[in-house]
């Protein structure tokens, strides 16, 4: 469902070039829940950018469910991404003046063919699943740390997508919360999803089935859990 091969990409540094992902080749079948772990500037987030249609690489392949996504034009591969991918930041990146329901459905605005009436209720569902009943009509400036993560969380999955997408997710959260966004995301692998997780915390890491370590942008090991 997600393969990714022999991709680089490289940025323009203060002194040079900067090699952040260095031909790497990943696969990942439906029911994955794999962990990027790694030092801070080693390629993790670029990586996952590259994986999910956001960073086109210098050089490489990057299929979802069959389908190049980089040699799709800008406007199919928005609504393929919208489809099919779900991205959960550290940062939330949720809309400052629209409630926990309507950023929640900002996610249908990239999918053309969404019938508006069943995504409303899978949103109203999806709101109830992760505790923000009582924050639906709130903007995010009224809403905890947890409760935005939250809601970011059900906005990834509004589409019913095939593969998850997590840089950090737990990062700014408190125990409670972070279980709340592992076990969802452990769930939607056991459902046959797809994630891939990037994340310094040992406690998240430990959630997935294979943890990837990146070293310079190279994969430099893989340790399966259980």
């Amino acid at each position: 469902m997600l393969s990714l091969t022999n991709v680089s990409k490289s940025y323009n540094g203060a002194s040079g070039p900067v090699q952040a992902v260095d031909n790497v080749s990943l696969e990942l079948g439906p029911g994955s829940f794999i962990g990027i772990q790694g030092p801070s500037g080693c390629g993790k987030s670029t990586l996952l950018l590259a994986a999910g249609g956001l960073m086109r690489p210098d050089s490489g392949s990057v299929r979802i469910a069959d389908e190049e996504i980089y040699a799709l034009p800008p406007d199919r591969r928005a609504e393929f991404r919208g489809k099919t991918i779900g991205f959960v930041f550290q940062q939330f990146h949720l809309v400052p003046y629209l409630s926990v329901l309507d950023n929640v459905l900002a996610a249908a605005l990239a999918v053309k063919s969404a019938d508006s009436e069943k995504v409303r209720e899978r949103a109203r569902q999806l709101v109830d699943r992760f505790g923000l009943s009582s924050r639906r009509h709130h903007v995010p400036a009224a809403l905890s740390t947890g409760e935005r993560q939250r809601t970011a969380l059900a906005r990834a999955l509004l589409n019913e997508p095939q593969c998850l997408l997590a840089d950090e997710p737990t990062g700014n959260l408190d125990r409670e919360n972070s279980r709340v966004v592992l076990d969802a995301l452990a769930e939607f692998a056991a459902a046959g999803g797809i994630v891939l997780l990037v994340t310094h915390d040992e406690q998240a890491a430990q959630r997935a089935e294979t943890v990837l370590v990146m070293r310079n942008g190279r994969i430099i090991r893989e340790t399966p859990h259980g």
